[in-house]
């Protein structure tokens, strides 16, 4: 892999503790697990109930993989909990170049590989227009009516719009506030959903962030220790979370299918913050696994790439005796596909340096 390309992937999972550099594997780990029940969900799950691949049968898991959509639930912990550590002593322009350079270029890659990959006569459902393709590049067309050329692209729409409130905290300097801004946030999100004000529409009370402000506090608790505000806003941010995706219950079975169980969401929400939390316990800081940083590098082109392309394929060479082969299939040649389009990037990115120069 690039140096680069390795470099802007992973620099976002060091953390900073008395001053000491530390990677921790097992943030690295939960990224991995975080993406494998999203793919389960969209094999598994999604693309059967929804019917975009009809030749295959429901699975012994289906029921379990129904709620692998929660994986992004913990991307977005993860995300927080990783944004104070990189966030301390950062300007605002380094900060957008980072950000910018974390996203947008595998994220085109991703775009022209879709784009072009759908365009063949083979598939079932057809690809985009070129349209949609130019919009999509923005990273948000739905501004513009147009449709993600990925339905699983919709993630960064909301990751922009966290990074943008990132932007505004750190062009007034005010990064060292941070750790005590997610704590409010958490308490007057807690508040809002409490009072059922969502209906306003604004960005940053959806319950989304409710995680991020989790994973932040929980970071927070880590580098400076818990006290009792800390205590008081990773409960917030914990109940907002809680509440808002099992209130989600109803919007579920009428759009993705029916017999989701607020329960098991909220059991599973549970699972995430214990999870996050178990950061805190220094043999788990300690783990570390041999090739898990380079796991970690390729979910993120992976992600982009296998719901649309995996599920054509699917729904194309899909049959009820080799449809386990073929997930199996799919996510082993995307998955080097990935680490394709990881070392191509940084060969990329780096004449593009070079050329700079």
């Amino acid at each position: 892999m690039g140096i680069h390309a390795r470099n802007h992937y992973l620099v976002d999972l060091h953390l900073v503790r008395s001053g000491v550099p530390k990677r921790l594997d097992y943030i690295d780990l939960l990224r991995v697990i975080g993406l494998g029940s999203v793919i389960a969900f969209h094999y598994l799950y999604s693309a059967i109930s929804r019917g975009r691949t009809p030749n295959v049968t429901e699975s012994p898991v289906m029921g379990l993989a129904q709620y692998g959509y929660l994986g992004v639930e913990l991307f977005f912990m993860i995300t927080g909990f990783v944004m104070i550590a990189s966030t301390q002593s950062i300007s605002v322009g380094t900060f957008l170049r980072k950000r910018f350079l974390r996203l947008y270029p595998m994220y085109w890659l991703a775009l022209i590989l879709i784009f072009f990959t759908t365009q063949f006569g083979i598939w079932n459902r057809p690809g985009l227009k070129a349209e949609d393709f130019f919009y999509a590049l923005t990273m948000f067309p739905k501004e513009f009516s147009h449709q993600w050329l990925d339905p699983a692209h919709w993630f960064l729409a909301r990751l922009l719009q966290f990074y943008i409130f990132i932007f505004v905290v750190l062009l007034f300097r005010l990064n060292r506030y941070l750790p005590n801004i997610f704590l409010w946030w958490s308490l007057i999100g807690f508040v809002w959903n409490v009072f059922d004000l969502n209906n306003f529409g604004i960005w940053y009370f959806n319950g989304f962030f409710a995680l991020i402000a989790g994973g932040a506090i929980i970071y927070s608790i880590g580098q400076w220790g818990l006290n009792r505000f800390r205590a008081v806003g990773l409960i917030a941010s914990y109940l907002w979370a809680l509440s808002s995706r099992m209130e989600l219950v109803p919007w579920l079975d009428a759009n993705r299918g029916p017999n989701h169980s607020a329960l098991v969401i909220g059991s599973i929400v549970t699972v995430l913050y214990i999870l996050m939390l178990s950061t805190l316990n220094s043999k788990v800081a300690k783990i570390r696994i041999h090739g898990m940083a380079t796991a970690a590098a390729i979910t993120y082109p992976l992600f982009l790439i296998h719901d649309r392309i995996g599920n054509l394929a699917i729904a194309r060479f899909g049959t009820p005796t080799n449809q386990y082969f073929l997930y199996l299939f799919i996510t082993v040649t995307l998955t080097f596909v990935a680490f394709g389009m990881l070392k191509l990037e940084g060969k990329i990115m780096s004449k593009f340096q070079r050329a700079s120069k």
